[in-house]
């Protein structure tokens, strides 16, 4: 049988025709049909019944993108799989997440598409995860005269993040120079933006937030003569996922170079729980009277500058990782001239 021809009237191109009418409700007036054999009364609109039927196999068929085969008895179950398993596709969060950025009227305008995306809870101390579908396109402009903490003429990154407000999604901008911990495992407060928007460390927003769970979904690179005149297209647009942005939790991003020298003391111990590694960079002057070696302690491992004179200078520079400890253990006779961190 032609699924298809077997309705009379009803050919390929009209059956899927919108401009087609549909056909009027039928009328069942029993619980189950009957074929009218004995004292049975036959069930109405048989006819009809068994045309919408295959309109409705036929529709389905089609919508999971088969031909429909007149010769396969099980395409409808196939059909019914195909369109499940593309919705369930439709639905899954992105390997990578899809933004676009265009500038006009020397605005920037940041946009991340449909798709799905996992915020931690917003009570830090709780591990719920709240899956969110965004259905249309959220979009957030960048005015004219927003430089977002960028200098003319130099390459710029900014970074495009998706705030969970209560289960409404919005998009918020920072500069990545500002050295704002983006690593997801917070919460993130936002300035509303405007033409004035021009720190480097103030994550924007269209509305101003408070300490909503965030997700990094994107960064855009752009060069602009006039720092704050969006006219020139970005040259990277980059949506997050796979390896993209996996240095955000390594050294150098998300982190600042700062003086630390009022609150570091030789021979005391320190710990990095900042969850990324830092620099540290140290200069001691030797006053002792005698030859001597500054010594450090990372964790474990014990190490010592050359060999200072009276009156010299020492400078060590090392890597501590995440949850170690560091120290200068001063064999006396040291100084501690300046400490600096990148942290």
């Amino acid at each position: 049988m032609n699924l298809i021809s077997h309705i009379p009237g009803v050919g390929p191109t009209a059956l899927f025709n919108p401009g087609v009418a549909t056909p009027a409700p039928w009328n069942v007036a029993h619980t189950g049909a009957t074929d009218g054999s004995g004292p049975a009364t036959a069930t109405k609109n048989m006819a009809e019944i068994y045309n919408r039927l295959l309109l409705q196999v036929a529709a389905t068929i089609q919508k999971s993108g088969l031909a429909i085969d007149n010769t396969n008895w099980t395409q409808l179950a196939e059909a019914v799989s195909l369109i499940a398993a593309s919705a369930a596709a439709a639905a899954a969060p992105k390997q990578i997440q899809p933004i676009l950025a265009t500038v006009a009227a020397n605005a920037l305008t940041l946009t991340l598409s449909p798709t799905q995306l996992d915020f931690r809870s917003p009570v830090l101390s709780s591990g719920t995860v709240n899956s969110r579908t965004i259905a249309a396109p959220i979009s957030l402009v960048v005015p004219a005269g927003a430089t977002l903490g960028t200098v003319n003429g130099v390459a710029s990154r900014v970074v495009v993040i998706a705030l969970d407000n209560a289960g409404v999604q919005e998009l918020a901008v920072v500069n990545i120079s500002g050295g704002n911990n983006l690593d997801e495992t917070t919460l993130i407060s936002t300035t509303a933006i405007t033409a004035a928007a021009d720190v480097a460390n103030v994550a924007y927003s269209t509305v101003a937030r408070a300490s909503l769970p965030f997700r990094v979904v994107g960064y855009v690179d752009s060069t602009q003569a006039v720092a704050g005149d969006w006219v020139t297209a970005p040259s990277t647009i980059q949506g997050v996922g796979g390896q993209a942005l996996a240095a955000l939790s390594s050294l150098g991003y998300g982190q600042t170079h700062q003086d630390v020298t009022g609150s570091r003391v030789l021979g005391t111990t320190y710990y990095n729980t900042t969850g990324k590694p830092i620099h540290v960079h140290c200069i001691c002057s030797n006053s002792g009277g005698s030859t001597s070696f500054a010594t450090y302690q990372v964790g474990t491992l014990t190490f010592k500058t050359g060999s200072t004179p009276n009156g010299g200078f020492s400078m060590a520079s090392f890597i501590v990782p995440p949850g170690k400890s560091y120290t200068n253990i001063n064999p006396g006779g040291f100084t501690l001239v300046d400490w600096f961190e990148l942290r």
